[in-house]
């Protein structure tokens, strides 16, 4: 896996949902290339200390965190009159 490829998969990585074995090749490249480490540490402390500032609980359900973001952006979007 080259650093392109890892860093294309670094959220979910990050978020628990990358399966296997795409988790170990990740996992795997982190630890073995120190510019692709650093940039997934800094990422996981801003997600830790958004989480922590805006009460984003750690325990929620696998991929719920992105759902309800997609309905709240969703309802920004203009709507269109029917017909």
């Amino acid at each position: 896996m080259d650093c392109e490829q890892a860093l294309s998969e670094l959220e979910a990585y990050l978020d628990g949902e990358l399966a296997e074995p795409g988790r170990a090749e990740v996992e795997s490249h982190l630890f073995g290339c120190a510019h692709c480490f650093d940039r997934g540490e800094f990422r996981r402390r801003v997600r830790e200390i958004v989480g922590r500032k805006c009460g984003i609980r750690a325990d929620l359900p696998s991929g719920m965190a992105e759902r309800i973001h997609g309905l709240i952006a969703a309802e920004g979007e203009p709507r269109r009159p029917p017909g």
